[in-house]
């Protein structure tokens, strides 16, 4: 938890919560619950985030939880003499760059594969970053709001996909702790109505393009996807019994988006992709569950997107598994 001399010097800046690009539900609940936080000590915050909202179950949680959040050009000439708070992302990542002047806070969940400085950080390998947020509650004695534990609760079920994926015994305990104060009809009711018929013609183009490889599965999605929808049908391909590494990639306006989601335990997520694609993008992520990109000056060159794909993931493999004898 921040510090009573960080909290005072909150109150002399205008305070950014900064979201990766394209947010997700952990993204958004854990820069709401940290807004929430920070009200309660007078220290008033924007929650920004970059890329688009791209799925209506998003828009939804936004509405039904009362957050307020805008896009990062809105305010893009202001952060460099703000104070600039991440959640759910670090500085030198894929997913996240604005100019952010040196007054920057760091709080993730996420592994740590580009050195960067901060003047204050919490980075710890759990589920969601949601668990983190809650924490804070608990240690400060402070209840929630019963739309800020929804919002909460709602981000840390589905960055452990229902406690299923990269959980812990802390988010666990998170969980007790907020789903005393939500209200777990709404989260279920959001929870269970996460895809839209149009959804379907995603996951038709995946059914139809997927090539197995040993313990891989590919799917290539041939037109522009949301990147939400891309990780639930790497969730979905993971969950058949041939596929022990699911990589699912689509185009995102005029880059390749990634979802990676493996159960081989000796195989590291964020590390296999962040291989595969050191030459030509970036990419990184937790054990269980990655994403990343293939730059556009890269994807010019490339004549077969799914042939490359394969060929640059099972190299990847074989490097990572031949470095282990």
């Amino acid at each position: 938890m921040f510090t009573k001399e960080l909290l005072e010097h909150f109150k002399t800046k205008q305070v950014f919560i900064h979201t990766h690009d394209f947010p997700d539900p952990d993204a958004f609940a854990s820069a709401y619950g940290l807004q929430n936080l920070l009200s309660h000590y007078d220290i008033d915050s924007v929650i920004c985030y970059g890329g688009v909202i791209e799925r209506s179950s998003l828009i939804q949680m936004l509405k039904v939880f009362n957050i307020e959040a805008s896009p990062r050009t809105d305010y893009e000439n202001e952060f460099f003499n703000a104070v600039n708070i991440l959640v759910d992302s670090q500085l030198n990542n894929a997913n996240i760059a604005f100019n952010c002047g040196d007054d920057v806070y760091c709080i993730d969940h996420h592994p740590i594969f580009s050195k960067a400085e901060y003047k204050w950080k919490d980075i710890r390998m759990v589920g969601a970053c949601s668990s983190i947020i809650i924490s804070y509650f608990v240690e400060a004695k402070i209840e929630m709001p019963k739309d800020v534990a929804s919002a909460l609760c709602y981000g840390l079920k589905m960055d452990t996909n229902d406690f299923n994926r990269g959980c812990k015994k802390f988010d666990i305990e998170m969980f007790n702790e907020v789903f005393e104060f939500c209200d777990y009809e709404q989260v279920t009711y959001i929870n269970q109505n996460q895809l839209v018929l149009d959804d379907f013609k995603a996951f038709k183009a995946a059914i139809n393009n997927i090539k197995t490889v040993d313990k891989f599965g590919f799917a290539y999605i041939p037109f522009q996807c949301p990147s939400t929808l891309v990780a639930i049908i790497s969730d979905f391909l993971l969950s058949t019994e041939e596929v022990k590494i699911s990589v699912v990639f689509s185009r995102l306006d005029d880059v390749v988006k990634f979802s990676i989601r493996s159960e081989d335990s000796n195989i590291h997520a964020g590390n296999l992709i962040r291989n595969a694609l050191k030459e030509i993008g970036n990419g990184g992520g937790h054990p269980t569950m990655a994403g990343g990109i293939i730059y556009k000056k890269y994807l010019e060159k490339i004549d077969n997107i799914e042939d490359k794909v394969i060929e640059l993931f099972t190299a990847a493999y074989n490097r990572m598994e031949n470095s282990k004898i």
